[in-house]
């Protein structure tokens, strides 16, 4: 969205840095939804408190494999993997100066973005001269445009700044995901948007608000003119004109105003005694002033809208278990997010496989998203080792199959395989029973030499005396 073809210079605009000046009341009207909901994720404290929530708790390890056709691990294809991203987002040819290629976490983070602000990642995998890859590309999703060909079947094409006919992205390369669409639409939405009106609402009250208070809910300074020491200042050229005095007098009052409208508290007043000072409503301002309610219900609006619970953003007030509950609702939410972000990545990688000449697939997916610290689950993990270590002694998993659940990456090379070895089997200790007796050893004869006639003894010899 920011290239513009008709500049020479290609420099980008910097922005004006000016959104909390942004009236959502009277854009709404004429923005698009998903432009609104980018701008609110900056500017409003629910929206980006959603936002940032959202992005933490999504914010997981992936797990990458190749499998064959056969669904079989890839040990060759899966190290291919990994070069392959370490060459899509790490700088290896320092010649062509600054690049800002992105971290796969980095990527994960845009992809999520883009689902919670439109409902739908896109990105194009690009390719340099040599065919091989180069970057992977995000695309706005507000700049596509689907034209269906056929029944079911739809074409991108994007909207291109400078550019009167739109270009075609019909390609192999790029690819597209979406969150909780429509079957019946093409075109997605934020699954925000219902918080746009409830954000202009709660806005246009809290507006409101400010202006009861600044008229009733703050203390006022009041003057008060003695009308009948005024009569007697006024000039004797124009007492006997009655409109003349009501012109002089208006203007007197008009100077007084103007004279303690920008007051400060802590100043000196010093006035003549046709002048008496006060102040309105000193003792109970704004008593009659009560939004409680109002702005609770908003802030119920917000969190609904916006498909988060009350402690992850800060305003739960129920008690532990309540708390408990919305956290791992809130951790379910996340794991939903990371979906498309997983099939997205598994589609790019398994297509920039295949162009290697790999036939198989990627799979892609991520850790759950766990709030507990890593001391509070090392019991946890124990269990799932000693489960899984069961199961690879019996031979019901492979060793790659292990090491992707307990470490996330396959087996190395120079661990020894231990799958089906039976290796977590007790095995049977050989005694011989003739040689068992009922005090077998309480003396510790068993340090004795085994040819010795002391080792299989049973009654104890003494040496005699002289």
């Amino acid at each position: 969205g920011t290239f513009d073809p008709g500049t020479r210079t290609g420099l980008v605009s910097v922005p004006q840095y000016r959104d909390h000046l942004i009236d959502v009341f009277n854009s709404r009207l004429s923005d698009d939804s998903r432009t609104l909901i980018s701008q609110l994720a900056k500017m409003d404290p629910d929206v980006s408190a959603a936002f940032s929530s959202y992005l933490t708790l999504a914010n997981t390890e992936p797990v990458i494999v190749a499998r064959d056709l056969d669904e079989n691990i890839d040990r060759d294809a899966t190290k291919g993997v990994y070069q392959l991203l370490r060459a899509l987002t790490q700088r290896t040819d320092y010649s062509l100066g600054f690049q800002l290629k992105p971290s796969l976490n980095a990527i994960c983070e845009n992809l999520r973005y883009s689902l919670m602000a439109s409902g739908a990642c896109m990105s194009e995998a690009v390719l340099d001269k040599n065919n091989t890859a180069s970057e992977i590309r995000i695309v706005d999703p507000v700049s596509i445009e689907w034209v269906e060909t056929t029944p079911g079947q739809y074409k991108p094409q994007q909207k291109v700044k400078g550019q009167n006919k739109p270009t075609s992205l019909d390609l192999p390369g790029f690819f597209a995901n979406f969150y909780r669409r429509d079957p019946t639409k093409i075109y997605t939405y934020s699954p925000f948007v219902s918080v746009i009106n409830t954000v202009a609402a709660r806005q246009q009250v809290i507006n409101s608000l400010y202006r009861i208070l600044q008229k009733t809910g703050f203390p006022r300074m009041s003057l008060k003119i003695v009308e009948e020491v005024m009569m007697k200042a006024v000039p004797s050229n124009i007492k006997l004109n009655s409109d003349q005095t009501r012109e002089w007098l208006n203007a007197q009052m008009g100077t007084i105003a103007d004279a303690f409208s920008n007051l400060r508290p802590d100043q000196v007043y010093v006035h003549w005694d046709s002048v008496e000072p006060g102040i309105l409503n000193s003792e109970s301002p704004g008593v009659e002033v009560d939004m409680t309610s109002v702005i609770n219900t908003l802030d119920n609006q917000n969190q609904a809208s916006l498909k988060t619970m009350a402690t992850v953003i800060g305003r739960g007030t129920a008690g532990v278990n309540t708390a408990s509950v919305e956290s791992r609702l809130a951790a379910m939410n996340a794991d939903e997010l990371n979906e498309p972000v997983a099939d997205h990545l598994s589609d790019i990688l398994t297509f920039l496989m295949n162009l290697q000449g790999f036939q198989g697939f990627v799979d892609v997916y991520f850790r759950k998203a766990e709030m507990r610290p890593d001391t509070e689950l090392e019991p946890q993990l124990v269990m799932k080792q000693s489960r899984l270590q069961t199961d690879l002694s019996l031979g019901l998993i492979s060793d790659d199959e292990y090491q992707l659940e307990m470490y996330g990456r396959i087996r190395p090379d120079f661990a020894p395989e231990l799958s089906g070895t039976g290796f977590m089997q007790p095995t049977a200790a050989s005694v011989d029973a003739q040689n068992v007796t009922p005090n077998s050893d309480p003396l510790g004869r068993s340090l004795a030499s085994p040819d010795s006639k002391v080792a299989k003894s049973k009654q104890i010899k003494t040496r005699k005396k002289n």
